[in-house]
Order: C-alpha cells, then structure tokens, then sequence
C-alpha cells in the first residue's frame, strides 16, 4: 500500500490547484465537451472566503450550521412523457426543504454535453447562496435536441425526439418537478439558464412561454441560428432555404414576445465558437424594443463560463427571482411552425403553421392581430359567464370598421375568429360585473374541456348546448 501516500499528495495537489483558480476567478471548465476528465469535489465552510464575491442570503450561514445534518446533493432520474425520455438531475441545496417553497433554475448543457456539466462546486456555491433548487436537463447530449419545437428530428442515423424538447420540458419535466419537490409553482418561481446553445435554449423556451418564467441567462449562447450555419444545425431545422423553421425557433425573431422576463446576456469577447456577434445583435434587438436586460461582453474570454461571471449571474437571478412577477399589463407575442399555443390563459389557434401569426397589446379591453392565416383567439376567463360583451373590429391597415356584434361570454371566455390581415379588436362589457373564474365542466352553453386534456391542445374544447 506504499503509493496511497502518494495518490493522497496528488489529490491535495489537484485540489490546491482548483482552488488557486476559483481565487484568481480562472474558469473551470470550457465549451468544449472533450476537456473535462477530472471532477473535483470542493469543500468550502461557511466561514471561509467566498470566493465568488456573492452575498450570502440573510441569515443563511446559520442556516446552514442549524441544517448541516442535510447537505446538499444532486439526484439522477429519468424523466418521460409520451415515450420520450432523459435524464435529469437535480440539486437540493443543503438543508432542503427548510426553506420550501424554493424558486427553481432549469440548467440546458451545451452541444454534445450532457446535464453533468453542471454538477460541479461553483455551480453548488452560488445555488446554495441564493437557496435555489436547479434542475439539469438532458438536451443536447448523444442526440442533440437544439430544445427545438420540432419533433422527429431528422438526424443521419434515424430520426430522433419523437416529441419535441418543447414538449416534453414544459408537458413534461416542469410539471414533475413541481409534483416532486417542494417548490415554487408560479412563473416569478422559474428561470432558464443556459451555455451555449442551451443559452438558445434558455431564450427560446423563454420567448415560446414568457408566461412559465420569470428570467432568462444566456452565456456564450446562439441567438442567430441562420448566422451561426453549422452542419449540426442544419440537421435540426433543414436547409438554409427554409427559412420559417429557422425563424419559429429563433430568439432573435421571436425577442418581441421577451416583454416581462428579465434577461441576461453573457458572452466572451474572444469566442472562437459561437461569435460574440450573437450577442450583440440581441442586445441590439432588445435595446430596439425598450426591453430591459443585462449585457455583458467578457474581454479575453471565449466558449466557457467564468466563474466570477457566473456568480454575478445568480445574483441578480436571485433578486429577480425573489421579486413579483405580474403579466405585463398588454404583451404582445407571435408564433409559427405551430397550431396553436396558450400564452398568459389566452389561446391562438390557426390551420398554417407555415406562417406568422401575432397578437400584441392584449388586455382585457382588446388586443391587435397580425396574422397570414385566420386565426382564433379565445380569451381567459375575463368576464363574467353568460356577461354580454360588445366586439368592435377594426381593419388596421385601412382604419375603417369591419364588424361590430355582441357576443355571449361562455364560462367568462370569448373566442373570436378573425381572417388573414391587421385587426383592431376593442372588447366592452355591456354588463360589467367583478371578474369570476368557474371550472372547466362549467354549466351548458360554455366550453367544455375532456379531463387530462393539455392546455394547449384546443381540440379538447367544445361548445356545449345552449
């Protein structure tokens, strides 16, 4: 047993080592999937340096002596709906559930890495500084997902995801997270953040569902899918020509639907993978449309994740998300390549998925459409059921009146269909009564909606006798 000596030495070696560099801020792991072969486990007490320069909670270090009996961990599964299925690990912070509810930040790897690129001690540190609970996903490991809306990825050796990631994140994985841990179920409760292009990941799932989460983190992430071109990205979304199924996944055309979430980019001056440009032209974007958000370009950092950057990136995510998050007060939000999607309880529905739709300034005193396709908009429950509401539409192009007609609200909800072109919809309740919400059976003459069906899937509604 003479070498246990020495392999002790080169253990104490190896840790000295890693933890000169959290000290000098040095990161510690890259965008290459191909360099991390050793995993250090670091220890580091309450009462020592943190060398992340994140202020701990109040009262957090006592916390953690009271709660030392249960120190954090990372749990493994295997998450599956509707036979897809990955893995997922998750991180209890030390003392778990003392603090129940806990906010949640959902982790999207880069490309060819899978969620294990989380597990490691500065990532732990700036979670259990701000008492979150994160969730790694599988997305882009053998068989990479681009966290597309597209199902049946067509891949060389045989299609794969045969649902989308889309669906299987939000149907999926954040309803099992929020059955099985004690955590916050709201969207002021949930953020995405993301490397490279989980940092796509991050803002598109965000764009597609601004109303699940309160922020998004970008580092080193692809914002331009047609500008970034690579092979692997041609495998997901098609030739270059087919430039609508790049465009319905892409952060950049779908930054309007952003309005609410706070956002923070990251991004190394010197990347040599993902162009520094891709940032850029987001913020550029955001600034464009008077969204607030956080941009940093990193001078002498390339495809990687600084630890000092990281840590500022959790603090301000902590304080996002121990602050209210209403609706904006009139959002706006466009799609394609989809049927249908619910968006803040109003759901869109149209025949092509092959064009744009849109719907912008939504309250409950109207909203405007932009839409290629007919599209069917049916509203929350705004009014009360059986209210009569009066429906003025107004050709936006041409500033003229194109109908007006009362409607019977069913179960407090209208739905409306309006055809191809720019429209102005002014709703006024003719009855105006203090908003209620009823259940989905409802009483006849309301919509109807068969049990277990998903909020999305608007064939599950009907109308029922009058």
């Amino acid at each position: 047993m003479h070498w246990i000596p020495q392999l002790r030495g080169l253990a104490l070696l190896l840790s000295a080592l890693a933890i000169l560099a959290l000290g000098r801020g040095l990161p510690l792991w890259t965008g290459h999937a191909q360099t991390a072969t050793v995993r250090l486990t670091l220890v580091i007490s309450p009462t020592s340096p943190n060398p992340f320069g994140v202020a701990l909670a109040e009262g957090a270090l006592n916390d953690r002596a009271q709660s030392a009996s249960i120190p954090g961990r990372w749990e493994a599964f295997t998450v599956a709906w509707q036979g897809e299925a990955h893995a997922v690990w998750v991180y209890r912070p030390a003392g778990y559930p003392a603090h129940a509810p806990y906010p949640v930040v959902y982790l999207l790897p880069g490309w060819a890495m899978g969620p294990g690129m989380w597990q490691r001690p500065e990532v732990e540190q700036v979670a259990e500084a701000q008492r979150l609970l994160l969730v790694a996903v599988e997305g882009e490991g053998s068989v990479p997902s681009y966290y597309a809306i597209y199902a049946r990825l067509p891949w060389p050796d045989g299609p794969e995801w045969r649902v989308s990631f889309y669906d299987w994140f939000i149907n999926g994985v954040v309803p099992w997270v929020e059955r099985r841990y004690a955590v916050r179920r709201e969207a002021g409760g949930r953020a995405l953040l993301g490397f490279s292009m989980g940092g796509k990941g991050a803002f598109s799932l965000a764009a597609h569902r601004p109303d699940l989460f309160a922020a998004a983190v970008s580092f080193g992430g692809v914002m331009d899918l047609q500008a970034h071109g690579s092979q692997a990205v041609r495998m997901v979304y098609g030739p270059p020509e087919e430039a609508i199924r790049y465009a319905a996944d892409n952060p950049l055309d779908l930054a309007p639907n952003l309005m609410g979430v706070r956002l923070f980019l990251f991004h190394g001056a010197a990347d040599p993978e993902v162009s520094p440009e891709q940032g850029r032209r987001m913020h550029e974007t955001l600034s464009a449309l008077g969204y607030p958000h956080h941009w940093e370009e990193i001078p002498g950092v390339g495809h990687e994740i600084p630890p000092a950057a990281l840590a500022r990136a959790f603090a301000m995510l902590g304080k996002a998300l121990r602050e209210p998050r209403p609706p904006p007060p009139a959002w706006r939000y466009r799609f394609a390549m989809a049927l249908r999607r619910t968006i803040y309880g109003w759901t869109l529905v149209k025949t092509r998925p092959e064009v744009w739709s849109e719907i912008l300034q939504a309250s409950p005193e109207g909203f405007m459409v932009r839409t290629h396709d007919a599209l069917t908009v049916i509203t929350p429950s705004l009014y009360p059921r059986r209210a009569r509401v009066r429906v003025q539409i107004l050709d936006a192009e041409r500033g003229s009146e194109y109908a007006a007609f009362v409607r019977i609200s069913l179960n407090g909800r209208l739905r409306l269909t309006l055809p191809p072109g720019s429209w102005w919809v002014i709703l006024t309740p003719l009855t105006p009564q203090p908003t209620s919400a009823l259940s989905a059976a409802g009483p006849p003459g309301a919509f109807l909606r068969r049990p277990g069906c998903p909020e999305e899937d608007v064939p599950c509604y009907r109308i029922g006798p009058p």
